[in-house]
């Protein structure tokens, strides 16, 4: 083992354990405070009712706005197939252009996408 020089404290078991007690203390007190303050529960779920002011975070509105027009097998399918064309658009699109003026079918298709989950977000909001 090596020679440790004056003055030098070794992390473990040291600091380690210093650190270890805090850790272990600070989950006593959390299980004690768990304990002592019990939850208030509301009334049990109903899982076949939703409530109407419930939505989902901004990110996922526009495929809860799909999921409003259309059948529930075509909202699942559509966002599946739109996921993997995108992950296999670098294997689809060989183009050695990277501008987008030198890509128009991309852009429109990419434009039209962002459209299309813009005008879903605003069906998801609309009250029904």
């Amino acid at each position: 083992m090596e020679q440790q020089k004056k003055g030098v404290i070794p992390f473990f078991p040291h600091h380690f354990l210093s650190e270890m007690a805090l850790a272990f203390a600070y989950l006593g007190l959390v299980l004690v405070l768990a304990g002592v303050h019990k939850p208030e529960l509301g009334p049990p779920a109903n899982p076949v009712l939703t409530p109407s002011h419930i939505l989902p975070e901004w990110y996922f509105l526009w495929l809860f706005g799909l999921l409003r027009l259309v059948p529930r097998l075509v909202g699942l399918l559509i966002p599946g197939l739109v996921f993997a064309a995108i992950f296999l658009l670098p294997w689809l699109d060989r183009s050695p252009d990277y501008h987008p003026a030198k890509r128009p079918k991309v852009m429109v298709a990419t434009l039209l996408m962002l459209g299309g989950m813009v005008g879903l977000t605003i069906v998801a909001r609309m009250p029904w």
